[in-house]
């Protein structure tokens, strides 16, 4: 059986590299989600070779990544169902691109279904656009920004340092509180394993490489927001958090973080602000900023296992 163990900060010496090699465009394949949200999907990884094979569990049941890194993909795959086959399941794979989808197909005929998994699709956007919010389509948040200018004169941004870890948990603290009270009315339960994850990210945030921005007005911190470069072009924005009773707070993290990101990163093209997990509010939201591109992704189970 393959030797999976729970993961660690300090693995991301070695798991990044794997990552890296293959760059792949979906979060699911970012060393912070492996870390940061490894009790809620129950993640579990181990090498093999140049690749990094990892478990996980979803909706679907025990289920696995692709396994990034280089070299010939086939080992590390039928490694994976004789994992899955030893635990009596056949071997389910999620969070697939469209060219792993075309090579499984060409390499395992008739072997894989396949399902378009929309729920787990990633919005990327322009990096420009969202620091800019130019245009019409946009013009609703920039007023939403406007307001928060008027109440709250001279706000600023600046780069997350490690003296910003508590306020920011401080100010989580009544995020949660809130958005608890909102759930139970709406009979939701998604923030345990977001709150769970929240808090690995800010204890580990240096050496998992996230960065993050902090909006402030004042001695009040209005709002946050983590994430890491995923590819040579992409950066991912794993964590956003803002006070939901300051109108244009959310707004402002959102640009802040893509001028933020802009500045240091002028080869970046994308953010990446993830899926959204079928929650019909936060596509909402995530679709009102007019995503420039969807990331398809596909599962795949077994139909027959060969031989």
């Amino acid at each position: 059986m393959i030797p999976f163990h729970i993961p660690q900060a300090h693995d991301a010496c070695w798991v990044r590299p794997l990552l890296e090699a293959e760059g792949l465009p979906l979060c699911n394949y970012s060393f912070p989600v492996l870390f940061c949200w490894q009790d809620t999907y129950g993640f579990r990884y181990a090498p093999m070779g140049r690749r990094l094979l990892v478990q996980m569990k979803s909706t679907l049941g025990h289920s696995y990544l692709w396994p990034a890194g280089e070299g010939d993909p086939r080992p590390a795959l039928e490694a994976l169902a004789t994992h899955a086959h030893g635990e009596g399941e056949p071997l389910r794979l999620i969070a697939l691109t469209q060219y792993h989808k075309n090579w499984l197909e060409d390499c395992c005929p008739g072997r894989f279904c396949f399902v378009e998994a929309r729920d787990g699709f990633d919005y990327l956007y322009d990096v420009d656009r969202l620091a800019d919010l130019p245009g019409k389509k946009l013009h609703a948040k920039r007023n939403h920004i406007h307001r928060l200018d008027e109440a709250y004169p001279g706000w600023t941004w600046s780069w997350l340092t490690r003296a910003d870890v508590e306020p920011c948990r401080q100010m989580d603290r009544l995020w949660l509180q809130q958005a608890r009270q909102r759930e139970e009315v709406q009979g939701l339960s998604t923030l345990d394993g977001e709150n769970r994850a929240l808090d690995l990210a800010l204890t580990h945030w240096q050496e998992v490489g996230l960065e993050g921005v902090v909006l402030r007005w004042q001695d009040q911190i209005l709002g946050f927001s983590l994430g890491a470069p995923l590819t040579e072009t992409i950066f991912d924005v794993h964590f956003e958090r803002a006070r939901a009773d300051i109108q244009g707070a959310y707004p402002a993290v959102n640009r802040s973080f893509a001028q933020a990101v802009r500045q240091r990163y002028p080869h970046i093209r994308y953010l990446d602000r993830e899926d959204d997990m079928g929650l019909p509010g936060l596509r909402k939201a995530k679709l009102s900023y007019r995503p420039d591109h969807l990331q398809v992704n596909f599962s795949a189970v077994e139909c027959r296992a060969d031989k």
